[in-house]
């Protein structure tokens, strides 16, 4: 009855990008976005006594059933954690980036974004009809020249992530804020790899370049960095009222519930007690794989990133797959990327560090990349 299915999948396999549900693995953890180990420590220890306990409300969207005081209370003190005058929650980071980007510009605005933008942020732009302007990856002068050629008619914005999930790399935010203002154009920010890592206590790259006056949306993701789940678009108090009226994600879906707006509230207190210490811990991970990695030449000069996200490149698509079995076989949770997450061509194994990981479990990490690259060679 549905062979149409079948034939399309059995094209994915043919062409060697059909994706698998990983279900339970053991092994030592290289794959997640855990990256202070919050997750890891709640998971463990359970949620620590925070304050509200948050009433549940009735189910139901936020502008009937499912709205509280405490909620509100919550998006004011997580806006202010940011140095921000609002906060509205999203249920995830996809549903906030959509929501976004399908209401704040409409048909006659153009947007331009950066090549290697998230998926989420690629489909709220096809919902807005405005019109799309692709521009090459952290290139300033390709944002200028396409702000420049956009028509006047109206309003033009600039989407870009602080930190690239796929790539690991950061956006030049305070050159990308001044173009903008120079154009008279909005800057929107999608903080999901940044925050918990950049920033006073975590707070994200906007906070840590004092840029929130200059960025008409910043969103923030919990599902990383800081172990918890949902989301926050961050701006001025239009900005709140105009997704409250007009986001389709926000207003039509149901609020959150209590356990949910726990698992945020505890988050805050890890970032504010605990990020520091956490972050720091990180970067003896981090420089451990980066001189580890150099050195056995797994990943070449100039290739080293400054962050928790590294990236092994193999010759090929078929590489990256065998690659990725055979570094699980040893015990190394370890992802590899294909098309099209990644542009063709471009496949790479992608390493995430995490405070919690030891200098022993980097080595062995690098000598199982180093065997079995070699072996490819």
């Amino acid at each position: 009855m549905a062979d149409f299915l079948t034939d399309r999948l059995s094209n994915l396999q043919q062409a060697g990008t059909y994706r698998e549900l990983p279900g339970t693995r053991q092994g030592i953890d290289f794959w997640s976005n855990d990256y202070l180990g919050f997750a890891r420590q709640l998971h463990e220890t359970g949620l620590p006594n925070v304050s509200p306990a948050f009433a549940p409300t009735a189910p139901g969207s936020r502008l009937i059933s499912g709205d509280h005081d405490e909620i509100t209370s919550l998006e004011s003190r997580i806006a202010h954690f940011h140095g921000q005058p609002t906060a509205l929650l999203y249920n995830s980071g996809y549903t906030a980036n959509l929501g976004v980007l399908s209401c704040l510009p409409r048909r006659g605005d153009t947007i331009i974004y950066d090549a290697l933008i998230h998926a989420s942020i690629r489909d709220g732009i096809r919902l807005s009809g405005a019109a799309a302007r692709r521009c090459k990856h952290n290139d300033v002068s390709d944002v200028a020249r396409l702000l420049a050629a956009a028509s006047p008619e109206g309003e033009r914005f600039v989407v870009t992530e602080a930190r690239f999930s796929m790539d690991g790399d950061v956006a030049p935010l305070s050159d990308l804020a001044k173009v903008c203002a120079n154009a008279g154009a909005q800057l929107i920010v999608d903080e999901a790899h940044s925050v918990g890592l950049d920033g006073p206590s975590g707070a994200g790259l906007v906070a840590a370049l004092d840029l929130q006056e200059q960025v008409l949306a910043t969103i923030v993701t919990y599902g990383k960095a800081p172990g918890a789940s949902g989301a926050a678009v961050l701006g001025p108090p239009s900005l709140r009222e105009y997704l409250i009226n007009f986001s389709r994600p926000f207003i039509f879906t149901t609020g959150p519930r209590p356990e949910q707006l726990r698992g945020i509230a505890a988050a805050y207190e890890q970032l504010r007690y605990h990020q520091t210490e956490a972050r720091a811990r990180l970067a003896v991970v981090v420089e451990r794989f980066c001189t580890n990695a150099f050195y056995q030449h797994i990943i070449g000069p100039g290739s080293q990133l400054d962050g928790p996200i590294q990236l092994v490149f193999p010759r090929s698509q078929g590489d990256v797959i065998e690659l990725e079995r055979a570094v699980l076989a040893d015990g190394f949770l370890i992802k590899g990327i294909r098309s099209p997450s990644v542009p063709r061509g471009e496949e790479r194994l992608r390493v995430c560090l995490h405070a919690f990981n030891t200098l022993e479990e980097i080595d062995g990490l690098c000598d199982s990349l180093r065997r079995h690259l070699e072996r490819h060679m």
